[in-house]
């Protein structure tokens, strides 16, 4: 770390949260950058960096949803894993200057799912979150590989969350507690 510089508060964060209009067609809680997420981690004094959405650069815009199960292929794996040698490097840049670095996801994304993830063997198509029929605990594919690239370099794991999309003005219920308790953790 520089002497003239004090530590950073960095955030990665998952691609949708800062771009909505990535997410598959139905599935944008607003038209851009999710404000009650964003407005919680500035408000705390943290750089946003945005991690690359896997899905939208594997499948487009006119992608179908999908669960874990239709991901977890050696195509998408490869994807994952070029994808996450840039992630990797920068965030051990920014713990290598003292940086405090948190990951944040999207609990409930195949891909960027932390604690929770869609998983159902028998079915693809829209999730069901309604119900949390298709919601599993588990890491979705792209949190799961950077995290293998993280130890592979010797990186130490930063801290990490998930967080549920709700409306466009308000974070669901319980969520914006979660995230101010994880925030105000460090």
């Amino acid at each position: 770390m520089s002497a003239n510089r004090p530590p950073a508060k960095v955030a990665f964060i998952a691609h949708c949260l800062l771009n909505q209009n990535s997410r598959t067609a139905g599935g944008a809680y607003c038209p851009g950058v999710y404000s009650p997420f964003v407005a919680e981690l500035r408000d705390r004094g943290w750089q946003l960096v945005q991690m690359p959405c896997p899905e939208l650069a594997f499948a487009g815009l006119n992608r179908f949803w999908a669960v874990r199960e239709q991901y977890d292929t050696i195509a998408f794996r490869r994807h994952c894993r070029a994808l996450v040698a840039g992630i990797a490097g920068a965030v051990a840049a920014h713990l290598e200057r003292g940086d405090e670095v948190i990951l944040v996801g999207v609990n409930g994304s195949p891909t960027m799912g932390v604690q929770i993830t869609s998983s159902d063997a028998a079915r693809g198509g829209r999730p069901a979150w309604e119900d949390d029929t298709d919601l599993a605990a588990g890491q979705g594919i792209l949190i799961e590989e950077l995290l293998g690239e993280l130890a592979a370099r010797g990186v130490a794991r930063p801290r990490l969350t998930g967080i549920r999309h709700g409306s466009a003005d308000r974070l669901p219920a319980g969520e914006r507690e979660a995230l101010t308790g994880f925030l105000d953790n460090d």
